[in-house]
């Protein structure tokens, strides 16, 4: 007995504290990680934490792109944490909303900008989406960490036109492929994260 608490500990436990979650909050897939001393859910702990802790991005930076990666996925477990996470390393208000409308306008983006490249006609691409974008013009965030986030974005919805754009622009920006690939990194451990944490 004192042995399967102990995988329990290891599993379903940890990666829960990690995202500030009760134990009781456990889906079905981390029941089953936790039901062992699960190689994988240490990994996924560990990954998270070093994600979060990047030589190329601040905490803030880090906090806010998990932040618009967790609201893209409609994890409200994980955007209540990384919202704190956020506000901790210094957000404001404006800059936590801001993650959050990032996802959303994304969202609209990446449906549109992925129909273009697979229905691959001409006519699609002459034609205006017509749709409200001001908070890309003039972000809380500061135009690099809104592209940031946006490139993240894009990604995990799998907008390949998407990508491209917000990477050069970011590059243009004077971003290092450094930055961008964390942003990546960060995306990617979030959406890891978001299968089995809810």
């Amino acid at each position: 007995m004192e042995q399967a608490m102990t995988a329990y500990e290891e599993g379903t436990a940890a990666l829960l504290e990690e995202v500030g979650a009760p134990v009781e909050h456990a889906n079905a897939a981390l029941q089953l990680l936790g039901g062992t001393a699960s190689r994988y859910a240490r990994d996924l702990k560990l990954n998270l934490k070093a994600v979060l802790k990047s030589a190329h991005l601040s905490d803030k930076e880090a906090a806010l792109l998990a932040l618009s990666v967790a609201a893209n996925q409609k994890n409200d477990l994980l955007t209540g944490h990384f919202r704190t996470q956020a506000e901790q390393a210094g957000a404001t208000v404006e800059e936590t909303a801001e993650a959050a409308a990032c996802a959303s306008l994304l969202a609209a983006n990446n449906v549109l900008y992925r129909f273009r490249h697979f229905a691959g006609k001409e006519k699609y691409q002459e034609l205006r989406p017509g749709l409200r974008m001001n908070i890309m013009m003039n972000p809380a965030t500061g135009k690099h960490l809104f592209e940031l986030m946006s490139l993240a974005v894009s990604a995990v919805n799998g907008c390949e036109q998407c990508v491209k754009s917000h990477e050069a622009s970011l590059i243009g920006l004077g971003a290092t492929e450094e930055q961008v690939w964390d942003a990546i990194r960060i995306a990617s451990v979030v959406c890891s994260y978001d299968r089995i944490v809810h």
